[in-house]
């Protein structure tokens, strides 16, 4: 028996599983399998969105002039 990772119930993944092969994963139901590639979706568009905004933090900074450092 294996454990859905989305709704947590326990299904025979001889007889029905929904794979999703981006995730290296499988699922009790569409709906679960669904859900999971939405939330893989959103946490890598998050991640690009962050690599994005630290490039052109670096690039603003780099446009600055050196400042004096306080004591």
């Amino acid at each position: 028996m294996a454990i859905c990772g989305i709704c947590g119930a326990s299904y025979d993944e001889r007889a029905y599983q929904v794979v999703v092969p981006v995730l290296r994963a499988s699922f009790d139901k569409f709906d679960c399998a669904e859900l999971a590639l939405k939330r893989h979706r959103r946490e890598a568009s998050r991640s690009a969105l962050y690599e994005e905004l630290l490039s052109e933090v670096e690039r603003l900074r780099a446009q600055l002039p050196d400042q004096p450092r306080r004591a």
